[in-house]
């Protein structure tokens, strides 16, 4: 399906998707923080488990326990962040725009 513009009828259209990038990075943001708040049980985790291989086995386990929890986080949180973007754009926000003579409107 082609989009044209309403004002000049130009098939030279953008979306802007505005609410998908910052939903998405508000949602890593906040996804980091809330895993890496979360990752102190996933670095006791990986010290329990890393236990097995000595002092040295408990220091790498909590530490690649914490960075898990931080990734899992951010990641879980940008895509939840993108999806709502994603939402906003479609419904709320003009998210198209016409490179020809610069109108942006919603369908």
């Amino acid at each position: 399906m082609s989009i044209y513009c309403p004002s000049c009828k130009s098939t030279h259209v953008i979306t802007r998707d505005l609410g998908r990038k910052v939903g998405g990075t508000t949602g890593v943001v906040a996804g980091t923080v809330t895993g890496t708040a979360g990752a102190l049980g996933g670095a006791k985790a990986g010290a329990i488990i890393g236990s097995i291989g000595g002092p040295v086995g408990a220091s790498i386990g909590s530490i690649a326990g914490a960075i898990w929890g931080g990734l899992v986080g951010g990641t879980a949180g940008g895509i939840a962040g993108a999806k709502l973007g994603e939402e906003l754009d479609s419904k709320v926000l003009i998210n198209y725009e016409c490179k020809h003579c610069g109108h942006r409107f919603r369908i």
